[in-house]
């Protein structure tokens, strides 16, 4: 039986090796993929550019990218067994949000307590997301992991898809999955067309230090160049999403950190009084990228491979997780079936249960960076009758809530609020608790 380890060049076989399933990329939504196919019992061979480091000790350094993880994502990453280690490293949960406009005087307040939830979700380290997730699959023995593997050639044949990878020669398999982000190679070589929109902005991202409390809740404001957002950590730390027209990334890059503080206080309004520290940044350009296809024969596509989005909301990667839960389940009941999972009609089965669902929170998010970002006299007076108006509205607010929560319809099993074994049947129920591990 073949164990969990990292390969150096090592070639596998001297033939044409054969998994159950390849997943190209061992990101978050790559990494959750192939250990649920692990304890499911699949041979997988996930293939990765350099390992991901599981050491970790809280003297660390916050990381500038984050994320805000959902229900629905604690769900995936606790029935996998990988939350455990995420609260054993660094998280903390958020019970509010907070949005409003600079140009109305309305503001929507979101909260846990009025929907009985301990919290809304949790901002983690993607870092630290990972390093959870590649502790558990480094003890899966189902799971090969090979370093170092670039993907030279990849065709189609007797069913199967044919890999040739750079010091592993050959391997064969009935499904490529392409994890591999957004300028995927995978999709590349499978020669599916991209929709691109792009939003003519960046978003400058990392952590600070601010000297009022956050109060466990996430800032967003609503400005003429761009929302802004403080994501709630601890100890008065916050993760800032900056965002401005692309032509100022340069600039903001250039910023001194004390320059860098001033122009956060000035585009939050001041929420959180004035920024005292300012950690590493980055910036980024954002495009809308959507995969005309997510399935070919004995292909699929996940995460950033399939579609990017308007981080404003924090969806993206709590959608490729869901992507990767959809795909596991379809592969389970297949195999359960007798049936290839490498099949286009069972593919299909993923293809049609996420792209519209992404499809629709990517419209959706445009949707609002459109509204806020228009500069007219009608659009200000709407904003001061409708967002008063909305934050009155319990029952829309709580259903917006939940949907944001838990995800829409057709919850895949792994991110419902159980633990299953390698059957896939229920065996243990569990209850969300919050997570509070920045101790800095």
């Amino acid at each position: 039986m073949m164990h969990a380890q990292d390969t150096n060049n090592k070639a596998i076989n001297d033939s044409a090796a054969s998994f159950d399933v390849v997943v190209v990329g061992g990101g978050m939504v790559g990494s959750v993929l192939a250990l649920g196919l692990g304890q499911q019992g699949f041979k997988v061979l996930l293939l990765e550019k350099q390992a991901v480091t599981t050491d970790w000790h809280a003297s660390l350094p916050l990381q500038p990218r984050v994320s805000a993880l959902t229900r629905a994502s604690e769900n995936i990453l606790r029935n996998l067994g990988a939350w455990g280690g995420i609260e054993a490293r660094r998280c903390h949960a958020f019970g509010a949000m907070h949005v409003w406009d600079e140009a109305s005087v309305g503001q929507v307040h979101f909260s846990a307590a009025d929907v009985g939830e301990a919290n809304l979700g949790h901002v983690v380290e993607n870092d630290v997301v990972q390093a959870a997730l590649w502790e558990q699959l480094k003890g899966c023995e189902y799971v090969h992991i090979a370093l170092n593997q670039a993907l030279e050639s990849l065709e189609f044949k007797d069913d199967q898809a044919w890999l040739t990878l750079d010091g592993l020669g050959k391997v064969v398999t009935p499904l490529i999955v392409g994890a591999d982000g957004a300028f995927s190679k995978v999709r590349a070589l499978a020669h599916i067309g991209l929709d691109t929109h792009d939003y003519q902005q960046c978003a400058v991202v990392g952590c600070v230090k601010t000297e009022l409390s956050h109060q466990d809740t996430c800032w967003q404001r609503y400005q003429a160049a761009g929302p802004f957002a403080y994501l709630a950590m601890g100890n008065n730390m916050s993760s800032i999403a900056w965002y401005l027209p692309t032509h100022k990334m340069a600039w903001a890059l250039s910023l001194s950190d004390e320059e860098l503080a001033r122009n956060i206080e000035i585009a939050s309004d001041h929420r959180l009084g004035k920024v005292l520290e300012v950690g590493q940044r980055i910036a980024f350009a954002l495009v809308r990228r959507h995969a005309l296809h997510y399935v070919k024969p004995n292909l699929a596509l996940v995460g950033d491979a399939a579609h990017t989005i308007h981080p404003q909301a924090g969806q993206g990667v709590n959608l490729g997780l869901l992507d990767a839960a959809v795909l596991l389940d379809v592969i389970v009941e297949a195999k359960a079936h007798g049936k290839s999972w490498g099949n286009f009609a069972v593919l299909r089965q993923y293809e049609r249960a996420r792209r519209g669902d992404n499809a629709l929170v990517q419209r959706s998010m445009e949707g609002f960076d459109w509204l806020f970002n228009q500069q007219s006299a009608l659009k200000t007076r709407l904003l001061n009758g409708f967002l008063p108006l909305a934050n009155r509205l319990l029952p829309v607010k709580k259903w917006l809530m939940m949907q944001a929560l838990n995800g829409r319809d057709g919850v895949p099993r792994l991110a419902k609020p159980f633990i299953f074994n390698n059957l896939g049947d229920a065996s243990t129920r569990v209850k969300a608790t919050s997570c509070n591990k920045f101790d800095i």
